[in-house]
């Protein structure tokens, strides 16, 4: 291997090590977050690093790949916060349907009132 494409391996490494260190940081947010907006935008941030992971280790030898654990982590990842969105979800149609059941019982008894 040439001095040049040493050079090149080491930069893609370095970038790939960038990106990793984004998982991680996205992975260590997880318990901070709390609304389904900043739920989506990790998830669509998370989505970008795959892809860009994926683009960085194809270019490296089957040796060095790492796109396999990579992988694991941003399904794992993925799944976690999919699970909290829909937990999210699930609270706030309980929220809303708590508040329809308690108007109604309002309405209700304003009408019986008059």
């Amino acid at each position: 291997m040439s001095e040049t494409e040493k050079a090149q391996v080491a930069q893609i490494r370095i970038a790939r090590g960038r990106v990793k260190a984004s998982m991680t940081r996205l992975e260590s947010s997880f318990d901070e977050l709390n609304t389904k907006n900043e739920i989506s935008i990790r998830l669509s941030r998370l989505d970008g690093l795959f892809k860009e992971f994926e683009r960085l280790d194809s270019t490296l030898s089957l040796e060095e790949s790492e796109l396999e654990e990579f992988e694991e982590r941003y399904f794992n990842l993925s799944a976690k916060f999919n699970d909290k969105l829909d937990e999210l979800n699930v609270l706030n149609l309980s929220g809303t349907q708590n508040l329809l059941s308690l108007f109604c019982s309002e309405f209700n008894y304003f009408e019986l009132k008059c």
